[in-house]
């Protein structure tokens, strides 16, 4: 048998001395069977991996490494896990088998747990991640779905807790870059800030998850839980946990201070262990009854939950034990669907229909605004922030830019708070006497790079090349093979080669062979070990070292492009990786520092000579950067730091010296632009910003515009948006011709390129 895909296995199949007997519970990256090891008599719970882990060398190493490290663990609160290995060219976990449910189901069938019974469960979990920290596991993705029950105890007997899913971990998924293209590493409402931001993690990190699911446990939803993804990550990075006796009354106030350390954004402002953690929480709260009876009782104030239905005969084990093996966010009991959201409209028209000219308000960010550059995705939840919401559409009924009376500084500087996710509508009139003209490549034109006579653009896995007319639409002229899934692009300062983002690193293309049309434009690839979905690419003012974000691996590789052009392209070149916070994008660098966009939600601030030397210590501050961030322009004096925020669907201008000394307090312009920037140039010698407003998603109901905003109003604090230049679907990458005349954006839903006259714009 080889070469298994999870699932094919059928009762009666044998894979490493277990006979499968049925199949429990199923997910994208495993699938967990009941099974019956033949060699010791006994049930297992298999899960069998999925066959691209079994064939990532790096993932199986780590893989067997971690989960041999969790079965030595001899901790009566951690699952024992049997056997770890691989065989039949597919990995498989043996553990044993709980004929129980987890946390999850059982919240999800009683609501809220008296506190004492709370309490239990937690000081188990705490007392299980404490004994996997001293041996320098860290799990990465605590919650109640990862708390099993042992249901083979007795009624009267309390809780008997497991904490499973060491072995298959995060960091695993992570370091082989086998997750999906923007699939996040946690489960978002448990998820601690330096997870987000890409920071190290330690005990600590797991402390936070525990304190999500301790606050879960006690008043029936997580502290941080919104309907929108976007709300979620930045409420776990911005906002203070809210007081669970404002939920729970009957609760004592003294449960409020322990849960505020334990959910601490700073590592070091929470308790030292999980232990402390759990006795602070015992003390807080009513000593009691601790059985599973106790739990039935109905709390006051609190709605019950609807009991599921009962099941038949004989399916109780098969069920809940499904359940009790499930996988953080990637194994579901079978008998249990995954509910995806419907792949719907992302936003919807405000009140009547919306005018020429102006946005639709705007419902909800999709998942593909968030996470990925390469285009729609299924959408997250719904419904961002609605106070950020509500009060930016009070500022915003006249549209442009606000200065509110942020937080002084000492020295005039007025600091405004970063947004959130946001419903407001941008309106500004419609800028139909800017003249423009389109060229129709087809496919995906994606980035644009110019030198003065030709453009090159990125069409999925080719590079067109472009003449380029003063005012007028580029002539397409040849395409070259590049690499796959070319993204953005920059020419080397002496205009020589240019590079395209591509997999795990950069193509780069002679820029003279391309233009004549010579073979061999490619000369050669410039490769990381383990980055993925490589998104902006960036040079050096020197020439000497190439930077590319990987979109997918929170990092950003850099590369010795002299060592490369000069001694080959072997893999030398490669000097390390910078880490960044989640999904970094767009970068712009002044010489002396480099700033990174991450659209999870950061801002990174990379010293530019630690980052060519010595890259994994080369963040020197981050920031926060609105709902998305993604794109990046620097003014030319390199005082301020222009982003594209998609979620907040705004542009914002940043202090550069504050994000490197006070970067709470460095945000000094924000204007509404349209739906989900992406896009931006300078134009009109800096006097203008062009966004691309993209309407990532594609909702039919939605204005897909170039927003024109004055430079100087935004950062007075005045009225700023221009108006709205027509355009195609999806405005990706706005490039500005090296002589000031034409704006180039690539349109790339509707596979054109559209070339504007800047002399027209207001």
């Amino acid at each position: 048998m080889t070469d298994h895909t999870p699932g094919d296995l059928t009762a009666g199949a044998r894979l490493a001395g277990y006979r499968i007997e049925d199949r429990i519970g199923s997910g994208g990256m495993a699938v967990v069977y009941r099974a019956y090891d033949l060699r010791l008599d006994r049930l297992v719970a298999l899960k069998v991996l999925a066959p691209a882990l079994a064939r990532d060398e790096a993932f199986r190493r780590r893989f067997i490494r971690e989960s041999r490290a969790a079965a030595a663990v001899d901790h009566p609160h951690i699952i024992p896990v049997f056997e770890a290995g691989e065989a039949d060219d597919v990995l498989f976990i043996a553990m044993r088998f709980v004929r129980g449910g987890d946390v999850r189901s059982l919240l999800d069938r009683i609501g809220p747990l008296p506190a004492p019974r709370a309490a239990e469960i937690v000081t188990q979990a705490a007392s299980a991640l404490d004994a996997a920290h001293a041996i320098g596991l860290v799990h990465r993705d605590v919650k109640p779905g990862n708390l099993l029950l042992d249901g083979g105890r007795a009624p009267d007997r309390p809780d008997h807790l497991y904490l499973s899913d060491f072995g298959l971990s995060k960091a695993s998924l992570a370091v082989s870059g086998l997750t999906a293209t923007g699939q996040f590493l946690g489960t978002l409402e448990y998820v601690a800030p330096e997870q987000i931001e890409g920071r190290p993690v330690d005990g600590r990190t797991d402390l936070y998850g525990l304190a999500c699911a301790a606050f879960e446990l006690l008043c029936g939803e997580s502290p941080f839980r919104r309907e929108d993804s976007l709300a979620v990550m930045y409420a776990q990075l911005n906002e203070a946990p809210p007081r669970i006796t404002a939920r729970r009354p009957d609760l004592p106030a003294a449960i409020d201070g322990v849960l505020a350390r334990a959910l601490a954004k700073a590592p070091a402002d929470r308790y030292p262990s999980c232990r402390d953690f759990a006795a602070a929480m015992r003390t807080a709260l009513p000593a009691g009854d601790i059985r599973p009876q106790a739990a039935r009782q109905q709390i006051a104030g609190e709605p019950r939950r609807a009991a599921p239905p009962p099941m038949p005969a004989g399916a109780g084990h098969t069920e809940a034990a499904g359940a009790a093996h499930t996988e953080a966010a990637e194994i579901r009991p079978e008998p249990r669907r995954p509910d995806f959201p419907p792949a719907e409209h992302l936003y919807r028209a405000a009140p009547g229909r919306a005018a020429p000219g102006r946005t639709a308000e705007r419902t909800e960010p999709s998942r593909a605004d968030l996470q990925s550059d390469d285009g729609p995705r299924r959408p997250w939840w719904r419904s961002p922030l609605p106070v950020a919401g509500v009060c930016a559409v009070a500022l915003l009924a006249g549209g442009g830019a606000y200065a509110l009376a942020g937080r002084g500084t000492g020295d005039g500087f007025r600091a405004l708070p970063v947004p959130g996710c946001t419903k407001a509508t941008a309106r500004a009139p419609a800028l139909t006497s800017v003249g423009s003209a389109t060229a129709s490549p087809g496919g995906k034109p994606f980035g644009i790079a110019v030198d003065g006579q030709y453009s090159f653009i990125t069409n999925g896995n080719d590079v067109n090349v472009f003449h380029d007319a003063a005012g007028s639409a580029p002539v397409a002229i040849r395409s070259i093979a590049a690499g796959q899934g070319d993204k953005g692009e920059t020419i080397t300062p002496d205009g020589k080669y240019l590079l395209a983002a591509e997999n795990n690193g950069a193509a780069v293309i002679s820029v003279a062979a391309a233009e004549q049309g010579a073979p061999n434009a490619v000369v050669g690839l410039l490769a990381s070990p383990g980055g993925k979905s490589a998104a902006q690419v960036l040079i050096s003012p020197g020439g000497g070292f190439a930077f590319v974000t990987m979109q997918s691996s929170a990092e950003m590789a850099v590369f010795s492009l002299r060592m490369a052009l000069a001694k080959g392209f072997n893999g030398a070149d490669f000097v390390g990786f910078v880490p960044l916070g989640n999904q970094p994008v767009g970068m712009a660098t002044d010489g002396t520092w480099l700033y990174v966009a991450n659209v999870g939600g950061t801002l990174s601030v990379v010293s530019l000579h630690q980052a060519e030397s010595h890259p994994s210590g080369a963040v020197v501050a981050t920031a926060q950067g609105g709902c998305g961030p993604d794109r990046v322009l620097l003014s030319p004096d390199g005082q301020v730091l222009w982003v594209t925020a998609r979620g907040s669907d705004a542009l914002l201008g940043f202090s550069t010296a504050r994000l490197r000394t006070d970067p709470l307090h460095a945000l000094m312009a924000r204007v509404m632009v349209g739906a989900v920037p992406l896009g931006l140039a300078f134009a009109d010698h800096g006097s203008r910003i062009v966004v691309g407003d993209s309407n990532l998603g594609g909702s039919k109901r939605f204005t897909t515009n170039l927003a024109v905003v004055s430079t100087a109003s935004a950062l007075a604090g005045k009225q700023a948006l221009l108006g709205y230049v027509p355009t195609g679907l999806l405005p990706r990458t706005v490039a500005l011709e090296p002589d000031g005349s034409t704006l180039l954006i690539t349109d790339q839903n509707s596979g054109q390129v559209q070339a504007v006259r800047v002399a027209d714009l207001p």
